[in-house]
């Protein structure tokens, strides 16, 4: 990658085959339906894999978001209006993949300011389009944090998702540095919000930009107080120059570690390896809580 320490073998990925049929079958659907997915948008490591066994992370609202997050790949600048269309074709795109778990993520609307929505209504708008072609469907979102608005998160709370995903992505200290226009608080507080509410909830986190044991260990047990139900935690992978560097990569033995803390200090479902991400394997998770 563009850091100067080597990347170790364990975080190298195939690229998927051409003559893979699944993988071009999901890349022919997401075209037809003009859909984006944040497996493109965030470059992320397991889009092969994923594409190849017939799935995708689907990506409302555009390709541009409203933050600047300093560890993402996301185009970051002023977004332009709302694809009404958009949640039918999603709801077509599953249809068409047979997906019986779903995952619905978006870059960040802070400019959607009206009535409270910051991008929700939108989300709301997908999960019931989905759900009218695809009544047995199970429905993961994973989004922003609507600025801890709770008129949002209540609209969201109405569309009733199988589980709510809003990512911590690292620990306190380093939100200046890393997510200048986020609120480590708010977060953990949309994510206690929306537990106490009744919903299957879900988070992440990244590993390698200068974080402590003890402070990974610290961000857990916060976690842990919203009463959270699955977290993932990865490597953080530099995905060009201008993002910040990698601090350090961690060996598996100490992946095994933080699994293990996991599971041996909360009731948290954990899914830690090098390559874990937001909705790698998210049906599985699911089905073990």
């Amino acid at each position: 990658m563009f850091n100067k320490k080597r990347l170790p073998d364990y975080l190298k990925t195939k690229l998927a085959s051409v003559d893979n049929l699944e993988y071009k079958n999901v890349r022919r659907i997401l075209e037809k339906n003009n859909l984006n997915t944040v497996c493109d948008g965030a470059r992320c490591p397991n889009k092969c894999e994923c594409y190849g066994n017939g799935t995708a992370t689907f990506l409302i609202l555009g390709r541009t978001c409203t933050r600047n997050c300093a560890f993402c790949n996301i185009s970051q600048k002023t977004p332009i209006g709302v694809d009404y269309k958009e949640p039918h074709h999603v709801a077509v795109a599953v249809l068409e993949l047979g997906l019986k778990y779903c995952v619905i993520t978006s870059v960040t609307r802070d400019d959607l300011k009206d009535n409270h929505d910051y991008g929700s209504i939108h989300y709301v708008n997908t999960i019931n389009e989905v759900r009218k072609l695809n009544p047995n469907i199970k429905i993961e979102i994973l989004t922003p944090d609507f600025k801890g608005d709770k008129v949002a998160l209540d609209r969201i709370l109405e569309a009733h998702p199988d589980v709510f995903n809003h990512n911590i992505e690292t620990i306190e200290r380093l939100y200046p540095i890393a997510r200048q226009m986020a609120d480590y608080k708010c977060s953990l507080d949309v994510l206690s919000y929306m537990k106490n509410k009744g919903l299957k909830t879900k988070s992440g986190f990244m590993l390698g930009l200068g974080e402590s044991l003890d402070e990974v260990k610290s961000l857990i047990m916060d976690l842990a107080k919203t009463g959270l139900d699955i977290l993932t935690v990865g490597q953080y992978i530099q995905p060009s120059k201008k993002h910040l560097e990698v601090v350090r990569y961690y060996t598996l033995e100490e992946y095994k570690i933080i699994e293990n803390f996991i599971k041996s200090n909360t009731d948290i479902f954990p899914v830690v390896s090098p390559l874990a991400r937001s909705s790698y394997r998210a049906f599985e998770a699911y089905n073990a809580i």
